[in-house]
């Protein structure tokens, strides 16, 4: 009896998950698909000395679709590889319900929206201003608080190190009518946007 209920009670959670979540790779789903990758590359090299590496997958940052290839997705994650540990971007796709790991360099990883990237940075102006109001006779931060729009996120570059998108950003400010061209610094944290100020 009680089993049925946990299974019921079970099926209920995941019926009420998003149909996104479904499509997304979780952590477990990412190390048996590095793990079968490393696997694989061993196996192709039987004919030097392998040198066991163990390669391990320490934390999933986030998965969005991929904007490069259809179909795949990519997922920010830390790896420890030996003696280097660092963040990457791993592209995967689902084969038969199995995700498995695309052999392609330099995947990209998206930033924010334009409108996520404003709301950002308006709610931190906002904190700054209250914690020190000597801030709000700033210019830029009066602006970076209601006026500033952010018209464009383009290319993201991961840090290595700390995972945070360096990313090509277009904002425009009533002061600057022709725009600026800045770097912009974000960070997934939990699935969720947070602005990094230099």
């Amino acid at each position: 009896m009680r089993l049925t209920s946990l299974a019921l009670t079970a099926a209920a959670l995941f019926a009420a998950l998003p149909a996104q979540a479904a499509t997304m790779p979780t952590l477990e789903h990412i190390q048996a698909a590095v793990q079968a990758g490393v696997a694989k590359t061993q196996a192709k090299s039987q004919s030097t000395v392998p040198v066991p590496i163990a390669v391990k997958v320490t934390s999933l940052q986030g998965c969005q679709e991929s904007q490069e290839v259809p179909g795949e997705v990519v997922c920010l994650v830390a790896m420890s590889a030996g003696m280097r540990d660092g963040f990457n971007v791993l592209p995967l796709r689902n084969e038969n319900g199995t995700w498995v790991g695309v052999e392609r360099k330099h995947a990209k990883f998206a930033g924010p929206s334009p409108a996520e990237a404003q709301a950002m940075i308006r709610a931190w102006a906002k904190e700054e201003v209250a914690r020190n109001p000597e801030a709000a006779k700033d210019v830029q931060m009066r602006e970076a608080q209601s006026t500033m729009q952010v018209t464009a996120v383009n290319e993201c570059d991961v840090k290595r190190k700390t995972g945070y998108l360096v990313c090509d950003t277009q904002l425009s400010v009533p002061s600057r009518p022709e725009g600026i061209k800045t770097e912009l610094t974000f960070m997934l944290d939990g699935g969720n946007w947070r602005y990094v100020p230099r």
